[in-house]
């Protein structure tokens, strides 16, 4: 093997020396070689036309021819012109040089010879060229091969010495080839015996290698099994149940997907009633399988994500774990209804480690910072969002998302932003109902966050728990975690196995990570497992331990539904969550101790129920305290089960139900046609069965209750005393005796939760400010007539404190802007005033409000905000501040009082010797400023439009008094009266009718004997200005004298006033209650019909009471006018035919939109069309009795409840049927006009035509008839159907008289209107011009006709008494009653 390798090595040697001399050979030929590939290129280029260029030369050019000559020589033929131009005609002549044969032709002899040419000066190619281009070719060719003649003659030894070399090199070459193969031989002898010992040492090592796996596997296998094992049950359960959902997966995902897209915005008992009575048994109906125990939270939630939102923040009740599922699973962005910010503070926590943007669309850069967060993929929540959506959202809220370059984008405004697929959209809105429309609830998944009961009282055990034994809330919050954490975590185990096994190759034995995964998961799986044994039961004992405080949050939960529903009766009602946990929490450190949880609880409750009534107390008007009261009782009561929903709702509406055929005729004169009526619906609630037939039977031991001054003193006749609780006497009450049912609700809160409850705590201003700080404001809620002003000043300088006020309006929102920072950092007060006028503005105020921050704000700084109730004001300002309401003390002596208490003796000493009477008529003064203030409280009797007279009203009479007293001799009574009744207060009042009354009042404290001692303001004597001239402290005795409860009398109002009064608060507050109740669906499990049930029977019975046509209605419901217009054509002289029709007309519109509503509510309530918002108001309106304000809008005024009002109309329906029927009644039933106006003027022109006088010189003459005519009369005509309200009417004297006792309505006789000329009319002595309304309302609205909607006309009547008396009695005339 060396000798072979030392003989290649010798070759290699020999190998390069021979390639060097190639190489030099080479080099020499180098030097030929382009010459000659360029001759050889341009004969290439030649073709026959350039040889017979040359050819056709008779005699060529000298240079051609010296050029062919040479071309000659080398062809060894002649070198002559001649031969040439032969040769030239040869075919093949460029071919044959082409391939000349250079190595033999060119010798020494011929390279001499052919010399003798190309050595010649102007044998160049360039000059030839001249002359010829085609013997240029050929002269570079000639002078090549004479180039390369030379070079091969010094080539030609190389090239021998080059051949024998390789000759030599061959031999070697060959030597070595045997030698190599011959060594090839050997080696690969040795390598097979290789071979053969490496596939033995092989076979050992592998048969080893196999055992040692066999034995690996075997001990694999084992673990296997064992670790499977572990899992067996578990994963046989599942599997089991897997098999069972296979099958139900396809109804399971239909429900989940509706549920998702139409779910949310719905509570927890329309989701179940979604669920349970109409998604599931369709889904049955048309055979698809689904699971029976369905539950969108279990189907689409992960348990383990549920603990992690629980964890965050998330309620842990089924209601809010499905919130929170559509929240995350949704494909549209949430928009959460979140008035309680839970939603809010979930999200917060939740994408708190993504870097969560927070912003609100009122940001003037909220469009900047989302776009970066769509940019970047951050989650972004946007809050307090209103019912609508800012445009430049649409592309996101719709994820309007397309393709630009390779990347994902999206449009926000102008602007293009790349979308990153990361960013996530949170919507949240503080409003507890809002509307949103079709186009926006399509755009995002709608989910109601409204807390619930279950779900607030599990937040408050948990903090009830925190504070009383904080050891075990922490306990119980470490459980859950770690229980979470232990749970994911077999979780994950057991995914990861699964996955394993899944991407297993053929032997699941070969993998090791496998097998000590497997291993490793049962260790855990069974600590795990132990771990969670023994947690779950320390949880159960814990959680036993947290139960046994749970009546206290039970009372929490209860209590803040009452305190949330309070903003549907006042928008400035508002109160936050977060507020509310405040003063829970610090009931538990402020109230009395005790070990005893059971007796704890007890203390708690009623410290807590206390305190709250104390704090909502505060920012209630006084007509709202009772309510509260009233709520919070009758809430209790219903957790209590003491009452039933349904007798709640009648004690509210007075409806119980629909009749069943007709109803009975009422037992005794006595009892008036509503209580009658209410008893009746009562019936038809299981408690109130009965009552009917008692009344019935007994009527005269119930008339004794009826005509009681103290009704709920008395027992009640027979066993209904004993049969009947508390509250169900309330409700019997509130049929016989409406006027009476105020005190007893309040004697029913006293017996249920103490005396305390309606004895709301004084206004304290200092208190409220100890409740607040620097970041919460301080709201002054007024009413007409309340200044907080002074109190803040005097309160200022106590406290030490500057105080810096603004009255806000147009243009001083961004000083208020200014005032605010400023006294932020020097921790002044700042009073806004006025806030109600500044709407516009209160956006920013709530931007700045919310900015707030404890950090930043001094100490002793505090916002206080003034504003009449808006609903415009800031919900979120409302909710976090403190609340406190302002009003002027009610009844004439705390009316007066403060008058006179901030008076000062210089201003009656100032009038100098008539201080004396200015004492008198100041007095006068105030006690009319009382008066009017108190009057209101009357309803309609007192004024017909309810005015808000104040204290600037009285200031400056009290100037202009005193000025008219000091400046005049005689006392100017007539301009007195006219600059305070008619300019001051009078300026106020806009209805002639209310002037009237001012008036009349007023003469009764500026007249001359008003200056005189002895004279009295009422004709008991208990109210009058003190005899003498005595000073203010003096003054302040007699007034404190005066009765703490005033009497009408004083008034001037006859004493029935005050049961209309009564019977008026009732009925407020019950239609306050009604907007507290909430519309469920519980009536029916109480034992009466259903709110469907009902509703469905009330408009069908309407509909068929209501025929399109009868025998009665033979004309058809609507009228067929065109009919009626051929038996009543128009006529000259009987304007009443024109009447009749147009009022044909005006019923017609009406009977439409009844009969259209009743239709449409029957089809929604059997679910066949949509319930619209207008069919819902419509709804809700016939479930408390009330007609809705969709028919008002389009019929005459009313103010009977549903029932009534039905019965009234068809009425008047048969009294138009009748007319059509009979001919013009002898007597027209006034209130069966729809245009009451029109039926008059229709008189008065069938009385100027035929008497042939201008209708605009006639007027009306009135006579009372106490007979009841059977004839039409000759002129003008007769009316009957009208009632007096405030009078009754003497059938003896025929004349106006004083009201019964408990009488407040009397029906009027037939009175004779007479049409006259108006200068023939007057008025006599004792005569008393009284108008006539439509409605007990009085008030009314011009209409496009230029008539009142509800003033008709004035009827003078007659009366033994002056007119003053009957103007202070609020005496006039009504077409129908509210019954």
């Amino acid at each position: 093997q060396r000798s072979v390798k030392a003989e290649s090595e010798k070759i290699g040697k020999e190998e390069a020396e021979t390639q060097i001399i190639a190489d030099d050979a080479q080099k020499d030929l180098d030097e030929a070689l382009p010459a000659l590939a360029s001759a050889e290129e341009a004969l290439n280029a030649l073709n026959k036309k350039d040889l017979s260029e040359i050819k056709a030369y008779a005699k060529p050019p000298p240079l051609v021819e010296l050029v062919m000559e040479a071309v000659m020589v080398l062809r060894k033929k002649p070198a002559t012109w001649d031969e040439a131009k032969k040769d030239l005609g040869n075919a093949s002549f460029l071919s044959e040089l082409i391939s000349y044969d250079k190595d033999s032709n060119l010798n020494d002899a011929m390279i001499a010879k052919v010399s003798k040419w190309t050595n010649k000066p102007e044998f160049d190619p360039d000059l030839v060229g001249k002359q010829s281009g085609a013997a240029k070719s050929l002269c570079m060719w000639v002078r090549a091969m004479v180039v390369y003649g030379r070079v091969s003659k010094n080539v030609a030894p190389k090239k021998a010495k080059l051949k024998q070399a390789m000759e030599t090199l061959s031999k070697k070459r060959a030597q070595l080839k045997a030698a190599q193969d011959e060594l090839q031989a050997v080696t690969d002898k040795m390598l097979s015996l290789k071979h053969k010992y490496d596939e033995s040492v092989g076979l050992k090592e592998r048969l080893v290698s196999e055992s040692a796996e066999l034995e690996a596997k075997l001990d694999r296998a084992q673990r296997l099994v064992g670790g499977l094992g572990g899992e067996r049950s578990r994963w046989d359960s599942s599997a089991t149940d897997l098999e069972a959902k296979t099958t139900q997966l396809v109804g399971d995902c239909a429900i989940s997907a509706a549920f998702l897209s139409y779910g949310g915005a719905f509570n927890t008992e329309y989701r179940v009633d979604l669920l349970s009575a109409t998604w599931l048994p369709t889904l049955k109906k048309l055979e698809v399988p689904a699971s029976e125990s369905y539950s969108f939270a279990d189907f689409l939630a992960d348990p383990s994500d549920v603990r992690t939102w629980n964890i965050q923040g998330l309620p842990t009740d089924g209601f809010s774990t499905e919130n929170g599922v559509m929240v995350t699973r949704g494909r549209r962005w949430p928009l959460c209804v979140d008035p309680q910010f839970q939603a809010n503070k979930w999200i917060r926590n939740m994408e708190k480690d993504h870097n969560l943007g927070v912003y609100k669309l009122s940001q003037s850069d909220f469009v900047r910072n989302v776009e970066a967060c769509v940019q970047y993929g951050r989650p972004v929540l946007l809050e307090n969002v209103g019912e609508t959506i800012d445009s430049i959202l649409e592309p996101l809220l719709t994820k309007s998302i397309y393709k630009s370059g390779g990347s994902n984008c999206v449009n926000i405004g102008d602007s293009v932003v790349e979308y990153h697929d990361d960013f996530k959209l949170y919507l949240t809105t503080k409003l507890p109902s809002p509307h949103y429309a079709p186009e926006v609830s399509t755009k995002v998944v709608l989910v109601n966050f409204t807390i619930t009961p279950v779900g607030l009282q599990d937040q408050l055990l948990g903090i009830t728990v925190e504070v009383e034994r904080n050891d075990l809330e922490q306990e119980r919050q470490r459980l859950v975690i770690q229980n979470a954490g232990f749970k994911k975590q077999l979780a994950e185990i057991e995914d990861k196995i699964l996955k394993m096994l899944s991407e297993a190759g053929g032997d699941i034995l070969e993998d090791e990570e496998l097998i000590n995964t497997l291993s490793a998961s049962k260790v855990t799986s069974n600590e795990i497992g132990v771990a969670l044994e023994a947690a779950e039961k320390t949880e159960a004992t814990i959680n036993d331990t947290r139960m046994r405080y749970t009546p206290y949050p039970e009372r929490g939960s209860l209590l803040f539904f009452c305190i949330a529903d309070l903003r549907n009766i006042e928008p400035m009602y508002q109160y936050s969550l977060d507020w509310f946990v405040l003063l829970f929490t610090g009931a538990m450190h402020d109230s009395e101790k005790n070990p005893n949880v059971e007796e704890r609880t007890d203390l708690l409750i009623e410290f807590f129920t206390y305190s709250l009534y104390r704090n909502v107390c505060r920012s209630l008007f006084e007509k709202d305290k009772v309510l509260y009261s009233f709520l919070v009782c009758t809430r209790l009561m219903l957790s209590d089960t003491k009452i039933t929903s349904a007798e709640l709702r009648f004690l509210l509406s007075g409806v119980g139900g629909v009749y069943p055929g007709k109803p009975p005729e009422k037992p005794a004169d006595w009892i008036p046609d509503r209580t009658w009526t209410e008893v009746i619906q009562a019936g038809l609630l299981p408690p109130f069965a009965t009552l009917p037939a008692d009344l019935r039977d007994n009527h005269e031991g119930w008339k004794k209750i009826y005509d009681s001054n103290d009704p709920a003193s008395l027992k009640m006749p027979g066993a209904a005393h004993e049969k009947y609780s508390a509250f169900q006497k309330i409700v019997i009450l509130r049929c016989l005796r409406p006027d009476k049912v105020v005190p007893v609700v309040q004697q029913l809160v006293i017996d249920e939760m103490g005396q305390r409850f309606v004895e709301p705590p004084p206004f304290d201003l200092k208190l409220s400010y100890e409740d607040s700080n620097p970041i919460s404001p301080l709201i002054f809620v007024l009413s007409p007539g309340a200044d907080p002003n002074a109190a803040l000043i005097a309160f200022a300088d106590t406290s030490g404190i500057n105080l810096e006020s603004l009255s806000l309006g147009q243009g001083q929102g961004p000083i208020a802007s200014r005032m605010i920072d400023d006294a932020i950092d020097r921790g002044t007060w700042v009073v806004l005033q006025n806030c109600h006028l500044a709407p516009s503005w209160m956006p920013a105020l709530e931007a700045k409000v919310e900015g707030f921050s404890i950090e930043r704000a001094a100490p002793t700084f505090r916002l206080w905000l003034t504003s009449y109730p808006s609903d415009r004001f800031p919900v979120a300002i409302l909710q976090n501040g403190v609340k406190m309401t302002l009003q002027p003390p009610k009844g004439i002596r705390a009316n007066m009082l403060n008058t006179y208490i901030g008076m000062e003796e210089e201003f009656f000493e100032g009038a100098g010797t008539k201080a004396r009477d200015l004492r008198k008529l100041h007095f006068g003064l105030a006690f009319f400023h009382a008066l009017l203030q108190e009057r209101i409280k009357f309803g309609a009797l007192g004024f017909n439009i309810p005015y808000l007279f104040t204290e600037s009203d009285l200031i400056i009479c009290q100037t202009q008094c005193k000025m008219f007293i000091s400046e005049f001799d005689v006392i100017p009574f007539e301009a007195l009266r006219y600059t305070c009744g008619e300019t001051n207060y009078g300026g106020r009042v806009t209805d002639a009718y209310d002037r009237r009354t001012t008036a009349m009042m007023l003469l009764d404290y500026y007249n001359p004997l008003a200056i005189n001692d002895g004279y009295k303001f009422s004709e008991s004597g208990k109210y009058g200005p003190p005899d003498g001239n005595p000073k203010l402290p003096a003054v302040l005795d007699h007034i404190r004298a005066f009765p703490l409860h005033e009497l009408p009398e004083c008034f001037g109002l006859h004493e029935n006033a005050n049961i209309t009064f009564a019977r008026n608060e009732t009925y407020a507050l019950f239609d306050a209650m009604l907007l507290l109740m909430p519309k469920d669906n519980t009536a029916g499990k109480d034992g009466g019909p259903t709110p469907d049930e009902i509703l469905q029977a009330l408009a069908q019975g309407m509909i068929d009471t209501m025929p399109v046509k009868s025998e009665h209605f033979r004309f058809g419901l609507p009228f067929l006018v065109d009919e009626v217009g051929e038996l009543y054509p128009t006529d000259y002289n009987e304007s009443m035919n024109t009447v009749l029709t147009q009022e044909l007309l005006r019923f017609n519109s009406v009977i439409k939109v009844l009969r259209s509503t009743l239709q449409q509510l029957v089809l929604a309530v059997k679910g066949l069309i949509v319930m619209s918002a207008d069919l819902e108001t419509v709804a809700n309106a016939f479930l408390e009795g009330k007609v809705p304000a969709l028919w008002l809008k389009a019929c005459y005024p009313s103010r009977k409840p549903l029932g009534s009002f039905f019965d009234d109309f068809m009425r008047r329906l048969t009294f138009l049927q009748k007319w059509i029927d009979d001919g013009p009644p002898p007597v027209f039933w006034l209130p069966g006009f729809f245009f009451t106006q029109s039926f008059l003027t229709g008189t008065l022109q069938n009385y100027a035509r035929k008497h042939q006088v201008a209708i605009d010189t006639l007027r009306w003459d009135y006579f009372v008839r106490l007979d009841h005519p059977a004839n039409k009369a000759d002129d003008g005509c007769f009316i009957d159907g009208l009632f007096l309200d405030g009078g009754a009417w003497d059938l003896t004297d025929n004349v106006l008289c004083e009201q019964a006792p408990k009488v407040l309505f009397e029906t009027m006789p037939v009175i004779q209107l007479l049409p006259i000329l108006t200068t023939q009319f007057a008025v006599k002595p004792g005569d008393y011009p009284c108008p006539l309304y439509k409605t007990s309302e009085r008030k009314g609205t011009l209409s496009t006709t230029g008539h009142s909607t509800n003033f008709v006309m004035q009827i003078t009547v007659p009366s033994n008494m002056e007119e003053a008396h009957w103007v202070k009695r609020s005496v006039a005339l009504l077409t129908m009653l509210d019954d």
